[in-house]
């Protein structure tokens, strides 16, 4: 009596079982290169793929930031792992995964005749599913040959589109079912699995790969007597085939361990990313701590500026305050005089014109005193043209210096040979010259110089003349209402 049957029950979705990141012991390493590989991305990627565009979409409506979903994964599941399938609060999964397989060891081992069909015909059904089923992504499918028996393990994102509100395409399984056609009904699932198993079936008779009628299984409701009965059976069946009870044991087992081995990894992951971020969060405190030290460095440097720029302001304002002061009382004369009778003159108080001569006569003597200082610019003048007459004379014996770099000695010489008569620009003209540092053409500079002079020589001269032809005016015979002028 044939009693294959075949397989297609919901797995519990450990990637890092499926694409073999560890190796547990019910694997034959060996022959791990012989698995067929149909889909191997990330789910982080298989996210971006199936909702990136409509994460977008939803995040340009928004006007407010904080309803903006930065990623649709941790928007539904948090941190939660992604190697292995999270929960959400809406009951969804993060993703799904079925496995389906053909008989056991004794039926349809790997390397028997039978193993070779069963592997053709699950890998004829690992290449309709994606076509079968539109709005089941397929991210990781792999058909395993490295242990007893051949099986796939193929893991999907449910996609359903259509919403009005919120992000048009999102994550449930229910929806997705609905849009291929299984209804509302919580038995969506149910039908769908049916429908995968007939097919499943289909193709092991194409294949002349028997199959044993199926019982009642997951759905069907039973008595307390029916169960106690089927429980029985199933004893009897593992006491008859102790190797297939051996075989449960070993699957079991190597789960527990890719579990503990992931949640092992998982950790150290985590535990080494807390290190990293610990440590940059250690560094920005050190780089603040420094920045915040060099600012009190500059806050306290511009307050000794601000410091230093007020109480020189405050100087000004004291020294210049009586200068002010005149100007304020001048412009007051200058409103409240009065036009005489006669043309031409105006009439303003005594007081007031004792005050405008005073500021006359510090004004004259200002003047003299910048007359006498341009006259002796102008003899300096004089002066610097004999330097650069006495200069080309003793070039040669300055030229006797063989260091030039010493230029404080040469400093030293050209006066010991100019004495008393020169001043600072034409040493360094002289010296810019003895260097070869293509000096400024001095006769320009003295004829800037010179005509500045002669301007500045010529309006104080003015000064003077006015001056000596307007002499300080006669006290006026009106007490009273002060002299006209």
């Amino acid at each position: 009596m044939n009693n294959r049957k075949i397989s297609h029950a919901r797995g519990k979705g450990s990637l890092n079982h499926n694409n073999r990141n560890h190796i547990y012991r019910n694997v034959d390493e060996s022959r791990t290169p012989n698995n067929i590989y149909y889909a191997k991305e990330s789910l982080e990627e298989a996210y971006q793929k199936c909702f990136g565009e409509a994460l977008t979409n939803y995040n340009t409506k928004q006007k407010r930031a904080d309803r903006k979903i930065e990623s649709y994964y941790k928007h539904l599941f948090g941190n939660a792992r992604k190697d292995t399938v999270a929960t959400s609060s809406n009951k969804e999964n993060s993703f799904y995964e079925i496995v389906v397989g053909i008989g056991d060891r004794n039926t349809c081992a790997v390397d028997s005749a039978d193993g070779e069909l069963a592997s053709k015909v699950l890998d004829e059904y690992a290449r309709g599913f994606s076509k079968r089923n539109p709005n089941f992504y397929v991210f990781n499918s792999v058909l395993h040959l490295d242990e007893k028996t051949p099986h796939l393990h193929i893991d999907y994102v449910p996609v359903a589109g259509g919403y009005k509100k919120g992000m048009a395409v999102r994550n449930s399984q229910s929806v997705a079912l609905q849009q291929m056609g299984f209804g509302k009904s919580k038995n969506s699932i149910n039908e769908w699995r049916i429908k995968e198993r007939q097919i499943l079936k289909e193709l092991c008779q194409q294949h002349s790969l028997d199959i044993a009628e199926e019982t009642q299984g997951r759905g069907k409701t039973y008595t307390p007597d029916e169960y106690k009965k089927i429980r029985d059976e199933v004893k009897e069946d593992f006491k008859a085939e102790p190797e297939v009870l051996e075989e449960i044991k070993d699957e079991i087992r190597a789960e527990i361990e890719g579990e503990l081995l992931s949640e092992q990894q998982h950790l150290v992951e985590e535990i080494s990313k807390h290190k990293e971020e610990a440590s940059s969060l250690l560094e920005e405190k050190t780089a603040l701590q420094s920045e915040i030290i060099q600012l009190k460095k500059i806050t306290l440097k511009e307050k000794q500026k601000i410091t230093q720029e007020q109480k020189k302001f405050i100087a000004l304002q004291e020294k210049f305050k009586p200068r002010v002061d005149d100007l304020e009382r001048v412009n007051k004369i200058q409103k409240e005089a009065k036009p005489s009778v006669l043309g031409g003159k105006i009439t303003i108080a005594k007081e007031d014109w004792d005050f405008i001569v005073k500021i006359a006569r510090q004004h004259a003597r200002i003047s003299e005193a910048t007359l006498a200082a341009l006259e002796n610019h102008h003899d300096d003048t004089a002066k610097l043209r004999q330097c650069q007459s006495l200069y080309l004379a003793v070039s040669s014996e300055v030229a006797s210096i063989t260091h030039y770099g010493d230029r404080s000695k040469l400093k030293r010489a050209v006066q010991d040979v100019l004495h008393d008569i020169v001043d600072s620009s034409v040493v360094s003209w002289a010296i810019d010259d003895m260097l070869g540092r293509k000096p400024s053409d001095l006769d320009e500079i003295l004829e800037v110089r010179e005509a500045k002079i002669t301007k500045k020589h010529s309006f104080a001269k003015k000064v003077k003349e006015y001056n000596q032809s307007n002499p300080t005016p006669k006290k006026s015979k009106q007490k009273d209402r002060g002299p006209s002028l």
